[in-house]
């Protein structure tokens, strides 16, 4: 079960500096022209040499690095946009310009380039209008709302309101990234909040009202919304009676959980 994990600040460390090293594994150096080809050169994390990738679509003569802040390696053509090594497929390299971070556009289309994909499109957004709001994953043009490449359906973005990265809202419904809550009672609507380590607290991934809880999207059966309360990173919790590792019942809370998550608190 989920709550059966860190319990300790060496153990939080730890997990740290490995996600450091994984990134780092991954590094990215630039281009280099050379007899006429261009070469996509990166640092292999295994044994720490440079490798080169030859882009064989790339024309050496018109190619240029695209210059940015972000842990990709863009560059483009008279042809292409790159993405690294690979083409990113539809960009325009006559219009493509930074949004922000990792939000790109160009004449036609809006992209995404945080997660690895070539065909990195947000379908349905309108380049000439298109924003991030605020630090989030949320975006918007002047129709719609986005969370990541997704759209959520019948939101008009004059009435949306990003919370946090994880949860919106509009005057009529709360939404978990994409995902709209139908069952929720809007006007006793509460964001639990969690409490992890000596963190400050931070609102998790339950939801309740007067009536039920909600883990994301799904409904939680049995819990109190009276006396639950969301544990750990915020993907389990317990009430009164029962714990609960995201919507599921885990039955009663046993000594050890009350142990670990109840006493401490």
């Amino acid at each position: 079960m989920l709550y059966k994990m860190v319990k300790s600040k060496n153990c939080l460390n730890l997990i740290l500096l490995l996600t450091t090293l994984v990134i780092i594994s991954g590094c990215h150096s630039g281009y280099e022209e050379k007899d006429g080809q261009v070469y996509h050169k990166w640092i292999h994390g295994g044994n720490w040499t440079k490798e080169y990738s030859l882009m064989e679509k790339a024309d050496a003569e018109t190619f240029r690095t695209i210059k940015h802040d972000l842990n990709i390696d863009l560059g483009k053509d008279k042809n292409y946009v790159f993405k690294d090594a690979s083409i990113l497929e539809n960009a325009d390299p006559n219009s493509f310009e930074q949004v922000a971070e990792y939000y790109w556009k160009d004449k036609n289309y809006v992209f995404l380039l945080q997660f690895g994909e070539t065909n990195c499109i947000i379908k349905n957004a309108e380049p000439k209008s298109f924003k991030i709001i605020s630090e989030y994953l949320w975006s918007r043009d002047n129709e719609h709302v986005f969370y990541k490449f997704d759209l959520l359906d019948n939101v008009k973005a004059k009435d949306f309101q990003a919370i946090n990265e994880d949860w919106g809202k509009t005057k009529l419904h709360y939404y978990y990234h994409n995902l709209r809550i139908d069952s929720l009672d809007y006007e006793t609507a509460e964001i639990v909040n969690t409490y992890f380590m000596d963190e400050s607290p931070k609102q998790s991934n339950y939801i309740k009202d007067k009536d039920n809880v909600f883990f994301q999207n799904l409904l939680v059966k049995d819990a109190n919304p009276k006396t639950f309360v969301a544990d750990g990173v915020g993907t389990f919790g317990h009430d009164d009676k029962y714990m609960f590792d995201w919507e599921k019942n885990e039955g009663i809370i046993t000594e050890q959980y009350r142990k670990t998550y109840i006493d401490k608190k």
